[in-house]
């Protein structure tokens, strides 16, 4: 569906590539700008990453594939894009930013953090691509975050400066886990064993899911292998296995307490908003769980209870948020 930004475009009839570099999957489209300065996606194409050694080839063949030959791209990236020399936290890719532009033949070529990226779309969602979880309200100009389970954990924040929005990166999954209530201390006294420091991305995250029913197997005297997710979250929908449900019960708990945290370490009165690629696998089980009860549990951050959280429904709200990039929304 296309997204109404007001008349705040740069670039007005201009088709440009926006990108969405994750460990796990690419994702490309054509943004295409129509007479109502509306952003349109076409030509969307997911694949795997192990596709390519390298970004550049995977963008020269989706052009190829499309062909396109656009002036300008937006790339989201999964790793911090502070530096000229970029890698993929959880992955292989690695590239210098000055020399993506002149090797694929265009006038400019802007990196983003992903989260970055799913940070800017926030203030272009409508409220029919989100679903409020629980209560509490939007303080319209108040600081958003974005939190995001799936191969990893990540986290962006948006910040209001005067008219504009500035995108703040973040590495915040990687600090460390926090267990609340004896369940949660017995699985990280398991997991210990595994990793010399825990991590919130070690539990909150698609590998999260296999840890946390590896450490209750062991908890419950079962001694379960690490199943991987799509596997847990079939066992727990068509077999009622235990463990599973359980598993996914702990995980959004933790979720909730983590989202917690970060809510108040960034003073997101404007809203959290959930992504990644995990919650919408365990949809039907999220949206039960106590995970709005974790979120407003947090009795060192009592202001909290009062900010809302959202699911983001949006199939590809980094695709959507890069090409806000050229909007002139964003600082």
């Amino acid at each position: 569906m296309p997204l109404k930004i007001g008349n705040r475009l740069k670039y007005m009839t201009e088709e440009f590539l926006v990108a969405d570099i994750g460990g796990t999957n690419v994702r490309f489209a054509v943004a295409v700008i129509n007479e109502d300065s509306e952003i349109k996606l076409e030509n969307l194409s997911v694949l795997p990453t192990e596709n390519w050694l390298y970004l550049e080839d995977a963008v020269m063949d989706y052009m190829k594939h499309v062909g396109l030959k656009p002036s300008r791209a937006a790339i989201a990236f999964a790793g911090p894009v502070n530096n000229d020399d970029v890698s993929m936290t959880n992955g292989t890719w690695q590239f210098k930013q000055s020399e993506l532009a002149p090797f694929l033949k265009m006038e400019e070529v802007k990196v983003l953090n992903d989260f970055c990226a799913k940070a800017c779309s926030l203030p272009l969602l409508r409220t029919d691509q989100l679903l409020q979880i629980g209560g509490g309200e939007i303080e319209e100009r108040g600081n958003k975050i974005v939190v995001g389970p799936g191969t990893g954990i990540g986290i962006g924040a948006l910040v209001s400066v005067g008219d504009k929005w500035k995108a703040v990166a973040s590495e915040g999954g990687h600090i460390g886990f926090a267990p609340g209530g004896d369940l949660e201390k017995e699985i990280a006294n398991v997991l210990s064993d595994d990793y010399y420091r825990l991590s919130i991305e070690d539990l909150a995250s698609g590998r999260g899911l296999s840890n946390i029913y590896y450490a209750l197997g062991i908890i419950n005297g079962r001694n379960n292998l690490k199943l991987d997710p799509a596997e847990i979250n079939e066992k727990a929908t068509n077999d009622n296995d235990p463990d599973c449900i359980q598993t996914l019960k702990v995980f959004s708990g933790m979720l909730g307490s983590y989202a917690s945290d970060m809510a108040g370490t960034f003073n997101a009165t404007g809203g959290v908003y959930l992504a990644g690629g995990v919650l919408p696998k365990i949809k039907d089980y999220f949206l039960n769980s106590a995970f709005r009860a974790k979120f407003e549990e947090n009795e060192k951050l009592p202001f909290v209870k009062e900010i809302q959280t959202n699911l983001i429904t949006e199939d590809q709200p980094a695709l959507f948020g890069a090409a806000g990039y050229y909007s002139g929304m964003f600082l």
